[in-house]
């Protein structure tokens, strides 16, 4: 059985941001898994319109949310990634799921392979830094070249 790091993106995150901590932590023989949410671009609200041009919006609409259709656009969004993964002897797929990213993560779990879940740190931890001391106020004005991330163990996920 194959460990896995399952890798949850958000709608706003890019893949090039992660993969330098995805390339320290996997190594070969591992599965990473990139879990996208459905739809992958986000959500088209339908506009009322008439005659041809509601015809037009309507099979955009269509093909924006068709599951065949996501899979396609997760799978160019996170291509090169996976490339690169891929040439350093790393399993790389994509996922895409509909409804709770907490459900999904524990279906993943559910089958024993899951070495580690890397997601992007929010600014609740960094609140957390400000008030125990590791982080200062002044941190706010820096601009960092890359971002945090946090690895979580499945058996200490909630």
């Amino acid at each position: 059985m194959s460990k896995t790091i399952l890798v949850p993106l958000r709608p706003y995150e890019r893949v090039g941001e992660l993969i330098p901590y995805v390339d320290k932590v996997a190594r070969p023989g591992i599965r990473v898994v990139f879990l996208m949410r459905y739809p992958v671009d986000g959500f088209i609200w339908a506009k009322e319109e008439y005659g041809m041009r509601a015809a037009l919006k309507a099979k955009q609409l269509v093909n924006h949310y068709s599951w065949e259709g996501n899979l396609e656009r997760a799978k160019k969004r996170v291509a090169l990634a996976c490339e690169a993964l891929r040439a350093k002897g790393i399993d790389a797929t994509v996922d895409v799921y509909a409804g709770s990213l907490k459900k999904r993560i524990r279906s993943h779990a559910l089958t024993g392979d899951v070495h580690l879940i890397m997601t992007r740190a929010g600014i609740g931890q960094w609140i957390a830094g400000l008030l125990n001391g590791t982080n200062s106020l002044f941190d706010l004005f820096k601009r960092t070249t890359v971002s945090p991330v946090l690895l979580i163990h499945p058996g200490m996920a909630a």
